[in-house]
């Protein structure tokens, strides 16, 4: 297995930077298109041969989660989160492996203290 500079595993720190510049890329796209993405919290298996991803994606509030799901935002996000993901080098084989689930910043606020790493435990 070969390592980064840092002791990380090649592949796993080739993952963490596409993850890294597609989420960055993303919210931009969806700030220029007036949609209220709020933030991208990747989770990835402690596995370092398996390279699934968890994407949680958060818009403001639950009212936003519930009308985006239902008019077909969210399949648009996710659609360009993948493309931004391939961009940024997010091998072809690793793609299939991406799941996405919406949240609210209102609800990780409210009831986990402004955590994500506590709504996500």
């Amino acid at each position: 297995m070969k390592l980064n500079i840092d002791g990380m595993p090649l592949e796993r720190s080739l993952q963490f930077a596409a993850i890294e510049k597609a989420s960055a890329k993303t919210l931009d796209w969806a700030a220029g298109q007036s949609i209220p993405l709020q933030h991208i919290e990747p989770v990835v298996p402690f596995v370092e041969s398996d390279f699934g991803l968890h994407a949680w994606l958060f818009f403001e509030n639950e009212s936003q989660v519930a009308r985006f799901q239902a008019d077909g935002t969210c399949e648009t996000v996710i659609a360009r989160f993948r493309s931004d993901l391939a961009g940024a080098g997010y091998r072809s084989e690793w793609l299939p492996q991406v799941v996405c689930h919406f949240g609210s910043k209102e609800v990780v606020d409210r009831d986990y203290q402004g955590s994500y790493y506590n709504f996500l435990r």
